[in-house]
C-alpha cells in the first residue's frame, strides 16, 4: 500500500518546495524540543515524555533526511514523497503512545492533539500545493481518522457528555479539507497561469519566428529577381554573342575556335549554376505548396524512387501554422522517409498527418527490418539527433519506436495555440 501511494505521488517537485520542508523540519524540531524541555519541567507521566520524544526524534529524522542531498539525487521523484509518507504515518504512531498514559481522558488527548495542528497542517499545504485534491483527502482522513479511533478507545462508548470531545476530530478533519482544498485550487489556478505565460511566450517565439521567415523569403526573392535581371541576362547575352562570333570567325583560325568554344563553355556553366541558384533561392516546396502538398509530393518521390508501397493519409485542409512549424514537420518527415529507403528493407510506408485535440501529429510507419532501440545511440546518428532538435525549436515531442524485424514508427506531436 505505501509503495502504491509513493507511485501515484510520482511528480517532479516543484521548485523550492525542498527547501521549505527543511525549514519546516528545523521548526518542528524547535518545537518539540521546547515542548519536552516544558514536560520535563513539570514531571509529567513518563508515557507523555516519551510521546514528545517520539515527535522530537523524527523531525530530527526529518531534518536528516532532508539535508541529505545525495538521497535526493538518487531518489529523483520519489524523494519527496516517500518522506510525506513516512512522515504521516510516523505521527499517527506517535499519537498512539497517549493510550499507554494510566490516566488518559478524552480531554486530555483533544488537547495534545490539537496541539499538533500547527505541525501537521503544514505537510497538509505541500501536499495540496504539489500533488491533486485526492492525496489531500488521503492525508487528511488517515491523520484525523486516526485520532478519532483513539478518542474512541479512551471513551470506550459515545455518550452524550462525550459526544462534543468525539466531534472534535471530524471538525479538525473539515477543517483540514478545506484548507487544502483552497491550498490545491491556489496551486492549480498558479499552474494555469504559468501555462498560459508559457503558451503567450511560445506564440510570440512562433510570431518572430515567422516576421524572421518573411523578411528571409523578402530578401531571398529579391535576390533571385536581381540574380535574374543581373547575371542572368548578362550571361544569356555573352552566350548569344559568342555563338554568333564562332559562326562568323574564319574556320581554319583553330585558335580563336578553341579560344571561343572554352569561353562559350565557361558561360554556359556560369549560367546554369545562376539558374540553379535562381531555383534554390525560389523553388521552396512549402512556400510554392503548402505543407499538404508539398508533403504528398514528397512521399510519392520517395517512394517511386525506393519502389515502396505508399499508404498516405493527411487531414484536409490542414489549419494555418507558423511556416517554422510547417518547416520543422517537412524536414522531419524528409528524413523519416529517406531512412526508410536507404536503410530499413520495407515493403510498405504509413504516413499520416492530422490535428487530434488541437495537437498536430505526424507519423511515418514501415515495415522493414527495424532495430533495437537499446543498442543505438542516437546522439552518433546525426539524422536522428537533427529530427530531435528541429522538434526542439517549435516545442514538439518526438518519439522514434522500433523491434528488430518489425519495423519503425516516427511520431511528432505538436499542440497547436488557437
Amino acid at each position: 500500500m505505501l509503495s502504491g501511494i509513493i507511485l501515484s505521488m510520482k511528480r517532479p517537485t516543484e521548485p523550492g518546495l525542498i527547501k521549505l520542508f527543511r525549514y519546516f523540519a528545523v521548526i518542528g524540531v524547535l518545537y518539540f524540543f521546547a515542548r519536552w524541555v516544558y514536560e520535563m519541567s513539570l514531571n509529567e507521566n513518563q508515557i507523555i515524555i516519551t510521546q514528545v520524544t517520539i515527535f522530537l526524534l523524527v523531525h530530527a529524522l526529518l531534518l536528516v533526511y532532508l539535508l541529505i542531498t545525495w538521497l535526493e539525487r538518487q531518489m529523483k521523484e520519489y524523494y519527496l514523497p516517500f518522506i510525506l509518507v513516512v512522515y504521516t504515518v510516523a505521527m499517527a504512531l506517535g499519537s498512539m503512545a497517549y493510550l499507554y498514559v494510566p490516566d488518559r481522558t478524552i480531554i486530555g488527548f483533544i488537547t495534545s492533539s490539537f496541539g499538533l495542528v500547527p505541525i501537521l497542517i503544514v505537510p497538509l499545504v505541500f501536499i495540496a500545493w504539489q500533488y491533486d485534491y485526492k492525496h489531500v483527502l488521503v492525508y487528511t482522513v488517515f491523520t484525523n481518522i486516526a485520532d478519532l479511533a483513539i478518542a474512541m478507545l479512551i471513551v470506550k462508548r459515545v455518550t452524550i457528555e462525550n459526544l462534543p470531545m468525539l466531534s472534535m476530530p471530524i471538525i479538525r478533519l473539515l477543517a483540514f479539507m478545506m484548507v487544502g482544498f483552497v491550498v490545491s485550487q491556489l496551486s492549480e489556478n498558479a499552474q494555469r497561469q504559468k501555462h498560459r505565460i508559457l503558451m503567450a511566450n511560445m506564440q510570440l517565439s512562433q510570431y518572430t519566428n515567422t516576421l524572421e521567415h518573411l523578411a528571409t523569403t523578402r530578401e531571398r526573392n529579391r535576390l533571385a529577381r536581381e540574380l535574374h535581371d543581373t547575371i542572368a541576362h548578362t550571361l544569356s547575352g555573352v552566350s548569344v554573342n559568342l555563338e554568333a562570333l564562332k559562326t562568323i570567325a574564319s574556320q581554319e583560325n583553330t585558335e580563336m575556335q578553341s579560344m571561343i568554344d572554352s569561353s562559350l563553355e565557361v558561360t554556359r556553366t556560369g549560367l546554369s549554376e545562376t539558374r540553379r541558384a535562381l531555383r534554390d533561392l525560389r523553388a521552396q516546396p512549402l512556400e510554392d505548396l503548402g505543407l499538404e502538398l508539398a508533403l504528398r509530393q514528397l512521399a510519392i518521390s520517395i517512394a517511386e524512387r525506393a519502389e515502396l508501397k505508399l499508404e498516405i493519409q493527411i487531414d484536409s485542409p490542414l489549419p494555418y501554422l507558423a511556416p517554422n512549424v510547417e518547416q520543422v514537420y517537412y524536414r522531419v518527415a524528409q528524413e523519416a522517409l529517406e531512412n526508410t529507403a536507404r536503410h530499413a528493407n520495407a515493403s510498405t510506408i504509413k504516413i499520416d498527418l492530422s490535428l487530434l485535440d488541437d495537437r498536430l501529429m505526424l507519423s511515418v510507419q514501415d515495415d522493414g527490418q527495424g532495430f533495437n532501440e537499446k543498442e543505438i545511440n542516437f546522439d552518433e546518428h546525426f539524422g536522428m539527433k537533427g529530427m530531435r532538435e528541429r522538434a526542439l525549436t517549435i516545442g514538439a515531442d518526438l518519439l522514434i519506436e522500433s523491434e528488430p524485424g518489425k519495423g519503425t514508427r516516427l511520431q511528432l506531436s505538436w499542440e497547436r495555440f488557437s
